[in-house]
């Protein structure tokens, strides 16, 4: 099994830790096809996304802080 920063990290996460969390989530997840529809369609990135979003996504994968 996969050790995540998330894992390791010591202390509240930033909102950056949030937004690399999130991705580190999304790309354990990503099969083939995935990646595949996203070279082709194109995506919006977590950089691109309201602070408030990331932390309320980050809070329902991860749990409160």
């Amino acid at each position: 099994m996969r050790t995540t920063e998330r894992q390791l990290r010591e202390g509240k996460p930033t909102i950056d830790d949030m937004r690399h969390d999130l991705a580190e989530q999304e790309a354990m997840n990503m099969g083939f096809g995935d990646i595949v529809g996203l070279l082709k369609d194109g995506f919006e990135g977590l950089d691109n996304m309201p602070d408030i979003e990331i932390r309320d996504e980050w809070n329902n994968l991860f749990g409160k802080e």
